[in-house]
């Protein structure tokens, strides 16, 4: 049964989807009255920031005289933002669709979704601040949120951990070892986990993140967990007491990670290393190639403000305030059942 057919045989999950315009109204009060300046860009672009973990979608455009030229499906407004900070805008806010072609079926991903993402100028605590206070703007007077059978106040402070505290705290993995690829191996034999010696300490890594530390997250109170390994994140800055790490930060709630966001790096010649390795391991995982937005290392070059960003979900977003279990009941027409006709 198809989503139209859904709503037509049961009306009431109407329900959903009015709460879901009322939350994205929402958002644009708050960052209205924050004084940030609404914009709309491209989702066609010629090229992109090089990103080894994702996958994109390529097509072709056509001129009238039948010459064609790649474009491709933007996996978030980044590029684009970045470049209008750099020109004057200030802070800025979209709420737009984005691209990345992800496998179906999971229960938090949509190859198409609608992504909230804002640049304010100054650190990145600010935009930690920033969610914080959305959420609480979003839950309107209630002090609570509740997800199947979990209960959240959103009126205390939010907790804040580090990477290295959270992976010591749910992983049982000490400092010392965090970066010992061999110690890791062995942990990972002995707890019974199907791993390679070829396995490398950044497939270690994800496997520890994803079956013990990220599920623990948000499970209490919402939780901001900071300072990830540099080689996740490319496009943010060093920390400052520690190279080995990024100035980056996640937001969960219920073991739902529902933002990503950091400090921009502004260094035009190591955002063009940061390129240049994002691209070998795009080649080397024989990820869809694409074209380098040049343009966006010359943006630089003309002075990137201190700056910090964040990326959050707005259909995982509804699927926490509506208390469902699948992205997919979030949105109208999903992927699942859209090309299920056609599987």
């Amino acid at each position: 049964m198809t989503d139209w057919q859904k709503l037509k045989n049961n009306p009431s999950l109407w329900q959903i989807f009015k709460l879901r315009q009322e939350i994205i109204k929402k958002i644009r009060e708050f960052f209205y009255q924050e004084n940030f300046l609404e914009v709309q860009t491209p989702l066609l672009a010629p090229s992109l920031l090089p990103e080894s973990y994702l996958e994109i979608f390529s097509t072709k455009l056509s001129n009238k005289i039948g010459k064609k030229q790649a474009a491709f499906l933007t996996p978030s407004p980044e590029i684009w933002h970045k470049k209008l900070l750099v020109a004057g805008s200030g802070n800025i806010f979209e709420i737009t669709k984005s691209f990345r072609n992800t496998d179906l079926g999971g229960h938090f991903h949509q190859p198409e979704f609608t992504i909230l993402e804002w640049y304010r100028i100054g650190n990145y605590q600010q935009t930690m601040r920033d969610c914080e206070n959305l959420l609480r703007f979003l839950a309107q007077n209630k002090a609570k949120i509740n997800y199947q059978g979990k209960t959240l106040d959103l009126q205390k402070p939010f907790e804040k951990i580090s990477l290295l505290k959270a992976f010591e705290k749910y992983a049982g993995i000490e400092k010392r070892d965090f970066f010992n690829w061999k110690k890791l191996l062995q942990i990972a034999q002995k707890r019974g986990y199907q791993v390679d010696k070829d396995d490398n300490w950044e497939t270690l890594f994800n496997l520890f993140y994803l079956q013990e530390v990220e599920p623990n997250l948000g499970q209490e109170k919402p939780t901001i967990i900071y300072q990830f390994p540099a080689q996740f994140a490319p496009l943010a800055k060093p920390d400052l007491q520690d190279p080995r790490f990024k100035q980056r930060f996640e937001l969960y709630l219920f073991g739902i990670e529902l933002a990503d966001g950091y400090q921009e790096l502004n260094d035009p010649q190591k955002q063009k290393v940061e390129f240049l390795r994002e691209q070998r391991l795009r080649k080397k995982l024989a990820k869809i190639n694409h074209p380098l937005d040049w343009d966006f290392i010359k943006a630089l070059k003309q002075g990137l403000p201190q700056a910090s960003g964040v990326a959050l979900g707005v259909d995982r977003l509804i699927m926490i305030f509506a208390n469902l279990t699948d992205i997919s009941q979030a949105i109208l027409f999903s992927a699942e059942e859209i090309f299920d006709l056609y599987f």
